[in-house]
């Protein structure tokens, strides 16, 4: 399993969402570059990095992630209003790893174009979730889409990589909700990163005990307010 941490981006800034809310974010560093590298020298081999302007429909920070990618050697999946297929090819194009879809994964055309241009190993589709149902547009919006069906739906159209993330425990350090994350062991053939909760090492410890289905999680908060030491969960 691994242990990925996340770099949440926007205008510029490295910030924390509480709950997927725009009006309750925490800025962290206004240096990307800084923050990326110290999660590098710390270990990391891969980072989650997501546009949080892009995907709440504002000025994108692409500048930022180009200089990530170029100035830091480490892997890097990246996230957030990725709505069409030029912006997927030219992320893949400057070194992502694997770029992530949100609300575009529901469209099953987009995502045979996505899997034809760039091929499934470098898509992961975001299933943003509250309460049970998957949450769109910039997690603003619940829609009556069962979180189950939509991985289904995903899994029928060719996708590989999932990245689960409840909304309710996003940014609370409340702990992971294992009962939730469980049902998604009968998806045994999809690599499944979760996300929303981490708050310290016992989680870390209880993902890769309890859930040894899950190929990585992800945590944010925890590793910028110091709950949690990645150096000590790269150990475990």
């Amino acid at each position: 399993m691994k242990v990925i941490p996340a770099i949440d981006l926007w205008d510029g800034k490295v910030v924390r969402l509480l709950k997927g809310n725009p009006d309750l974010s925490t800025i962290y560093s206004d240096d990307p570059i800084e923050v990326a590298n110290k999660w590098k020298d710390q270990g990391a081999d891969l980072l989650h990095l997501v546009d949080l302007s892009a995907a709440l429909g504002q000025k994108d920070n692409v500048g930022v992630i180009e200089k990530i990618l170029k100035e830091v050697d480490i892997k890097v999946e990246i996230g957030g209003g990725i709505r069409d297929i030029e912006k997927v090819e030219k992320l893949i194009s400057l070194g992502a790893e694997r770029v992530i879809i949100g609300t575009k994964g529901m469209d099953e055309n987009f995502l045979k174009k996505v899997i034809k241009s760039v091929s499934s190993s470098k898509l992961a589709v975001s299933v943003d979730v509250v309460d049970s149902y998957l949450a769109v547009k910039g997690w603003k919006e619940k829609t009556t889409f069962k979180t189950f069906d939509f991985i289904e739906f995903l899994r029928n159209n060719g996708v590989k990589w999932i990245i689960y993330t409840d909304i309710s425990r996003d940014g609370t350090l409340d702990g992971i909700d294992f009962t939730k994350i469980n049902e998604l062991s009968v998806y045994n053939d999809l690599n499944i990163i979760v996300s929303g909760g981490v708050s310290s090492i016992d989680d870390i410890k209880e993902i890769k005990e309890k859930t040894p289905f899950v190929w990585g999680v992800i945590t944010g908060k925890a590793i910028y307010e110091d709950k949690l030491s990645l150096l000590e969960a790269f150990k475990i």
